[in-house]
């Protein structure tokens, strides 16, 4: 029943953001999804189906009536599995202070956005300023004393030179007000301006500055785990 639901969920991504595409790479993408629901604990997925209904309609870029219909079903159909208590991204049990680190060092905590509990990532704009994308704000900047993360949450560094650091630190300064990209199935692949997702704001800013691939399985779309876990990162600390 969950592995179903993924699926039909990968589908109707894949529909609202590049359509047409070809059948392997939506089977990739599908595949993908089933590996990030297997690391939930417990296997459960964690969602918001306020989030999936309120937002459907903005995923699809041809609003069909059967488009339509079918992310209405899918919504239903999540609410009555899951029921309605989901958590949105830095929901949960944050109860703890990430604290100061180095400019260009991000932390990874775990968290939700949507339908499944993927984590989320911020970067150190400077010691005690951290950039990061949020639903439904965008990229927004937030004091590192006071943002919330999870236990379990990490603070790595990326392995380059500190210029590449602070020209990364830098760059995502730059994109503050963006909006919130809710295409995280295929974000390889979309431009480095404008919209973007937590993951795509970091992996964006080492690409562009520094040569770095910070995703460690160079699939379709970079999750915060795939930053966190990445060859070119450190361990700093752990909450």
């Amino acid at each position: 029943m969950k592995r179903f639901i993924a699926f039909a969920l990968a589908g109707i991504l894949v529909i609202g953001v590049q359509s047409p595409i070809r059948a392997s790479a939506v089977q990739q993408q599908k595949n993908e999804m089933v590996t990030i629901q297997s690391t939930v604990p417990g296997g459960e997925l964690v969602l918001s189906t306020r989030l999936l209904e309120e937002n459907f309609n903005v995923l699809l870029d041809k609003k069909t009536e059967k488009q339509n219909q079918l992310s209405i079903t899918i919504a239903k159909l999540l609410a009555e599995h899951f029921g309605k208590n989901g958590k949105v991204q830095g929901g949960g049990s944050a109860n703890y202070i990430i604290g100061p680190s180095e400019s260009g060092d991000f932390f990874y905590t775990p968290a939700s956005t949507a339908f499944v509990n993927h984590g989320h990532v911020g970067l150190y704009y400077s010691s005690n300023t951290i950039v990061e994308s949020i639903f439904p704000t965008g990229v927004r900047s937030i004091s590192a004393n006071v943002k919330m993360v999870e236990k379990g949450a990490v603070v790595k560094s990326v392995s380059t030179t500190d210029a590449v650091k602070q020209n990364a630190a830098n760059w995502v300064y730059t994109q503050i007000g963006q909006p919130y990209s809710l295409n995280a199935m295929n974000n390889r692949n979309t431009g480095h301006m404008g919209a973007k997702n937590c993951s795509k704001l970091i992996w964006s800013a080492y690409l562009l500055y520094g040569g770095l691939d910070l995703d460690v399985n160079k699939g379709f779309g970079v999750y915060p785990r795939d930053i966190r876990d990445a060859k070119q990162t450190r361990f700093i600390r752990q909450i």
